[in-house]
């Protein structure tokens, strides 16, 4: 199959620009008509695109290290999604301007009676400095392994395989700590008052089926176009593999969490149940998890599944909405007791933020050839079980 140039049309270009700004503008409009929901609606569709980015290079760390060598055919496409990165940590920077609309404990005066001894950790000042933090940390290791990749590509130099390598074991340990803060800082804080311990590492499930979803959908597409045509049905039967296994431990940690918390019966814990089972917010509540389980599990279960294009893609767009929703629900019930509808503030955040990762991912995979023609486990990857 001859390659083709992976590019945007013209037309698809004008498109996305025009929703960029419109869901832009509807966003601006929502800061003055219901702050709240506005930055709410912000807040996750930063934290969704972001994670996907960070998802993406936490994978891409994961095959370093391992050395899987069947996944360098996919390896730009992963570093594609991962070139997000930049643009998603300044979207989450502001979130700062909204902190008062979405936190309540960023109102000391309105939030003392129950902030006590958490009034040190959750500060608008402490909470900037550890966004920044956390963000520098992330931008760091991505551009890293970013130069790591070009160069070889260069010069075919197996040091740099070595310095990736490296430099993926150190990423992998740092994340695990500093996207446990973030997680508590950027999402559980919205309800201070509760708390989890498996907060962290259910978000890191989510993160990660999120991220293998959208490089996915992009292989698959680019496979479609002619500019991928070396990743063949095992490439995606193991992507296929790794969504199933990925969406199970997902619902692990889900049913974990909230059988924990039921059978405790502890108010300060079921709190947030509670406000996730009334107020027309159950529907949500339950349809969450089958999007992110129920569906996937089943779909995804024959073996032949997990090699038709058609049906990951079915399968991977079900996922993503499942995450927005997870998301949606973790933060949303906090501020609206009696749930409204999805409408036009969360639809504008989101189509506004999916624009600009179009936009950034389409441009990053054209600036870089959509094969690593220096990497030592090419030829590997080129005859998976073939």
């Amino acid at each position: 199959m001859r390659r083709r140039e992976p590019a945007l049309s013209d037309e698809a270009t004008r498109w996305l620009v025009a929703l960029l700004f419109l869901g832009g503008a509807g966003f601006v409009s929502g800061t003055v008509l219901s702050p709240a929901r506005a930055w709410t609606s912000y807040l996750v569709g930063a934290f969704y695109f972001l994670s996907i980015a960070l998802g993406a290079l936490v994978l891409l760390a994961m095959l370093h290290l391992s050395r899987a060598g069947w996944s360098v055919a996919l390896k730009r496409v992963i570093e594609g999604v991962a070139a997000y990165l930049p643009v998603g940590a300044a979207s989450m920077v502001l979130v700062l301007l909204g902190l008062h609309s979405i936190y309540p404990w960023a109102d000391h005066a309105a939030s003392a009676h129950f902030l006590h001894g958490k009034a040190g950790y959750l500060s608008g000042s402490a909470f900037a400095l550890r966004l920044g933090v956390v963000l520098v940390v992330w931008l760091g290791f991505w551009a890293v392994l970013s130069r790591s990749s070009s160069a070889q590509d260069a010069d075919g130099n197996l040091s740099h395989t070595r310095r990736s390598v490296s430099a993926s074991a150190l990423f992998l340990l740092t994340f695990a700590y500093t996207f446990s803060i973030a997680s508590v800082d950027w999402l559980m804080s919205v309800d201070p008052h509760w708390g989890s311990t498996i907060f962290s590492l259910y978000n890191i499930s989510g993160l990660f089926v999120a991220s293998l979803a959208t490089i996915t959908v992009t292989a698959i597409l680019l496979r479609r176009s002619g500019a991928l045509p070396e990743v063949n049905e095992n490439h995606l039967h193991d992507l296929g593999k790794l969504l199933f296994g990925g969406a199970t431990f997902w619902a692990y940690l889900w049913f974990s969490q909230y059988l924990l918390i039921w059978y405790a019966n502890i108010p300060e814990e079921t709190v947030y149940y509670v406000a996730r089972a009334e107020g027309g917010w159950d529907f949500l509540f339950y349809l969450n998890f089958g999007l992110n389980w129920v569906l996937p599990f089943f779909l995804l279960l024959p073996r032949p599944a997990k090699r038709s294009e058609d049906h990951l893609l079915r399968v991977s767009a079900i996922l993503l909405i499942g995450r927005w929703l997870d998301l949606y629900l973790m933060v949303a019930p906090t501020g609206q007791p009696e749930h409204r509808g999805v409408g036009f503030l969360e639809v504008a955040a989101f189509v506004a933020f999916a624009s600009l990762f179009v936009l950034v991912v389409a441009r990053s995979l054209r600036a870089k050839p959509l094969i690593a023609r220096g990497d030592p486990y090419l030829v590997e990857s080129l005859h998976h079980h073939q």
